[in-house]
């Protein structure tokens, strides 16, 4: 009986978090391209420029996922970052191809809505191996039901996902220095002992 009982706790417990320095990388991206984003106002009236900066942004989170992928795979692996890194590298070359306000305003609240999801389904799936996700996910969705509302508004659109990096950005770089220790399957059978 004592045997299933820590099968079963075990399968609950959060995995391994990923290291300090590749959270880091993905709070670097959102702070600097949101940064960007607001300094550049000037140029937002400008289609090509709002679609290039956007599809950078986009793009440069997709690899920091992509990043968080490959350090998860020597810890057993975790499909959610490869995901979300995909789903963002394919966003930013939908960026690089509209030619419109309003494809340019799907295009982001789809990588929106779609990275949310996703943020949403790696809590239910894996709970514990990332702790920001239900954050992340809710400001995605407000920033997809935003973009939607301001389609017609390039500005807007952008101005929406610099707020959206920025926001993201802090609150990463607050989780990336939580002192708070995660507790891995391997600590707790220690515990017991």
């Amino acid at each position: 009986m004592p045997a299933a009982v820590s099968t079963t706790a075990g399968s609950s417990t959060p995995e391994i978090p990923v290291s300090r320095p590749v959270k880091l990388v993905r709070v670097a991206v959102l702070l600097l391209s949101g940064i960007a984003i607001a300094f550049s106002a000037t140029l937002h009236e400008q289609l090509p420029f709002d679609l290039g900066m956007a599809a950078i942004t986009i793009g440069a989170i997709g690899i920091a996922h992509l990043l968080e992928w490959w350090s998860w795979r020597a810890n057993g692996g975790n499909p959610l970052p490869l995901l979300l890194g995909l789903v963002s590298v394919a966003a930013a070359l939908g960026l690089a191809f509209a030619g419109a306000v309003v494809a340019f305003a799907i295009i982001v609240a789809a990588w929106a809505l779609l990275s949310a999801l996703l943020e949403f389904v790696g809590t239910t799936v894996r709970p514990g191996s990332r702790q920001d996700a239900v954050f992340l996910g809710a400001i995605g969705m407000l920033l997809a039901l935003l973009v939607i509302l301001v389609r017609d508004d390039q500005v807007a659109v952008l101005g929406f996902l610099g707020a959206y990096a920025v926001l993201a950005g802090v609150f990463l770089g607050i989780s990336a220095f939580d002192t708070r220790r995660v507790h891995s399957p391997r600590d707790a059978a220690a515990g017991n002992r």
